[in-house]
């Protein structure tokens, strides 16, 4: 038996995804950039609540490019 033979399984079209429910009109990008904004707003405060200022810049940069992101398709819309 060959080794491709021996890995071939049937799976039904989509079982290797992993997206929440209602996710599916999101794009990839969309879903991280909110993921970026999510993480970033509670980084930017814990780093200003305890006067760190490498914990207020990760947040800073995180909300940043997450909200860039969100705003990339506004102005570069797709056809």
């Amino acid at each position: 038996m060959s080794t491709d033979e021996s890995r071939a399984v049937s799976r039904p079209p989509g079982a290797g995804t992993r997206t929440p429910p209602g996710a599916e009109c999101l794009p990839r990008a969309h879903r991280l950039a909110l993921a970026e904004v999510a993480v970033g707003l509670p980084a930017a405060a814990w780093g200003l609540r305890r006067r760190s200022v490498a914990w207020a810049a990760l947040g800073a940069v995180l909300t940043a490019h997450g909200a860039l992101e969100l705003s990339y398709e506004t102005v570069f819309p797709r056809d």
